[in-house]
């Protein structure tokens, strides 16, 4: 119990120093049913890196993702678009288990903000396993806490 309690505040701490923190909702092929946390930073003016953990019971075991997103506000273009995020990039996913899985995944989405400090968001992954690991895609629906 001390260690799960010491994960969650050491989680708490780190979500405060980033951008922003996620909570995600998803299915995948191989994963079924997933629900997470994820964090994300802005590092650039459009270039933002996202870690994300999900619980995936249905694999069993925990899918992890590091990616590395191109993510402009298009109301930077046109103000009438001002708060509305697309997304796309890449990085390492793995799920972690009985059987460990791994691979390059690429990630497109969009981002809509409600306010400053809240976004709705839909993403799609496709994961492209390493040797003899399988290729599946996940989805997922979640809010952005700024």
């Amino acid at each position: 119990m001390k260690r799960i309690l010491l994960a969650f505040l050491l989680l708490l701490g780190m979500a405060s120093a980033q951008s922003a923190i996620q909570m995600r909702f998803g299915y995948g092929e191989g994963l079924g049913l997933t629900f997470g946390a994820g964090l994300e930073s802005r590092l650039r003016q459009n270039l933002s890196g996202r870690l994300a953990a999900m619980l995936a019971p249905a694999a069993p075991g925990v899918a992890l993702e590091a990616a590395l997103l191109f993510k402009p506000d298009l109301g930077q273009y046109d103000p009438s678009l001002k708060g509305l995020l697309p997304y796309f990039g890449g990085g390492l996913s793995a799920v972690v288990g009985p059987s460990l899985t791994a691979g390059v995944g690429i990630t497109g989405g969009v981002e809509g903000l409600l306010d400053p400090y809240t976004g709705l968001f839909a993403e799609a992954t496709y994961v492209y396993g390493f040797a003899q690991f399988p290729k599946v895609w996940h989805f997922a629906l979640g809010v952005s806490f700024r």
